[in-house]
């Protein structure tokens, strides 16, 4: 092996895998830490929900404000959290045991009036493997503060 192949073999592993999930209308949610330096709290994970190659929409939760989000989602229960970039993430829980996750990216240049916002809908048994994705990418945004 020469130095080359070592170190993108060492670059790929430390490179932190989405978790994505796809439900049933087609739409993805991606989960992924956003992989900047941050100071202490402020490293985000980044939760994208595509519906289309056209329509998506995304926002950054700092790991100050994701255990909120996390505890609310192992627990079932509805949560709402504005970033500080006045972008949305929400969980609703539906009937049937189904929860809906909805993220509204705000648009600055229009000021709010063309916002993006996507939903993707889990099944009961994705919620727990949701909540363990979204610890372990905050785990690993928590490693790049300073």
């Amino acid at each position: 092996m020469d130095f080359r192949q070592a170190l993108n073999t060492v670059i790929a592993e430390l490179t932190p895998q989405p978790w994505d999930f796809t439900d049933s209308t087609g739409a993805t949610l991606t989960v992924i830490p956003a992989g900047m330096p941050a100071d202490p709290g402020d490293a985000e994970v980044m939760i994208r929900i595509t519906v289309s190659h056209t329509h998506a929409a995304e926002a950054g939760i700092t790991t100050t404000d994701l255990p909120g989000l996390i505890a609310a989602l192992e627990a079932g229960d509805a949560s709402s959290h504005e970033t500080t970039l006045r972008d949305t993430v929400t969980i609703t829980p539906e009937t049937g045991g189904t929860i809906a996750m909805t993220v509204t990216e705000f648009d600055w240049t229009t000021a709010g009036r063309d916002d993006a916002t996507a939903t993707v809908r889990l099944p009961e048994e994705q919620r727990m493997p949701l909540a363990s994705a979204l610890r372990r990418a905050m785990d690993v945004a928590r490693g790049w503060e300073d």
